[in-house]
């Protein structure tokens, strides 16, 4: 087991400890879809054509696990989103001991695609934490996985946190289409960790005989092949 120490950079920064393990924000809309296909609830195989199973991306177990991948960095509290009069968004919250958002300035961003459906500035999630892991691992923060419904895009990137002392801040986008409030609790950014290596591709020949036996094996059983013969357990505390 390895250990990531999170280290408070201010006197009250450890009295709001937003960093969690992801398990803990599964989404809603995830939580209550059906694992069967609209109609085929009875059956785990279609009936006419019992090649493909009756399953929705509710039993994969890829795509859960890149839900509760790592851990995640959240809001600690509300935010406003409003629009003002020149059209662009105009960000508050209450008062405290620490700023919540920042700005980038937008020279520091030329030539940068925005995402269309955003407006083109560049805000920054605060963080009062640096992340140290340990040697020989960096971090990849991202946007939360597969949460497409979030009112934001966080950018992604990958910093040597076995070496940096700092904080991390996070730049993201606002979606161009919300007015609102952004609750505490909600999940801004997926953190997960790698060890670095030189990785080197080798092309293989086509085995037809490893390729059948593992077709073979896969397709023995009608519900969650993946989960039986290849899904390991992920920890995060």
């Amino acid at each position: 087991m390895k250990k990531v120490k999170i280290i408070p950079n201010r006197s009250m920064s450890e009295l709001i400890l937003n960093v969690s393990p992801a398990k803990q924000f599964i989404p809603d809309w995830y939580k209550n879809s059906s694992q069967k296909m609209k109609g085929f609830e009875k059956f785990s195989l279609f009936p006419e054509n019992p090649i493909g199973t009756t399953s929705t991306y509710k039993k994969c177990s890829p795509f859960l696990d890149s839900l509760t991948n790592g851990y995640i960095f959240y809001l600690s509290k509300d935010i406003e989103v409003t629009i003002q009069d020149n059209g662009n968004p105009f960000i508050l919250w209450r008062g405290g001991p620490y700023d919540m958002i920042s700005n980038h300035s937008k020279s520091q961003w030329d030539g940068l695609i925005y995402p269309e459906n955003c407006h083109p500035h560049v805000f920054k999630w605060e963080n009062q934490f640096t992340i140290k892991t340990p040697k020989g691992f960096s971090t990849l923060f991202s946007h939360p996985h597969n949460r497409f419904d979030l009112p934001f895009q966080t950018l992604s990137g990958v910093v040597d946190t076995d070496k940096y002392n700092l904080e991390v801040k996070f730049p993201f986008f606002l979606k161009k289409n919300f007015v609102g409030i952004i609750e505490a609790g909600t999940p801004l950014v997926q953190i997960n960790f790698f060890k670095r290596h030189r990785w080197y591709k080798k092309l293989k020949t086509y085995n037809e005989d490893f390729t059948t036996k593992e077709n073979i094996k896969f397709f023995s059983k009608i519900d969650r092949s993946y989960k039986n013969f290849v899904w390991q357990k992920k920890e995060y505390e």
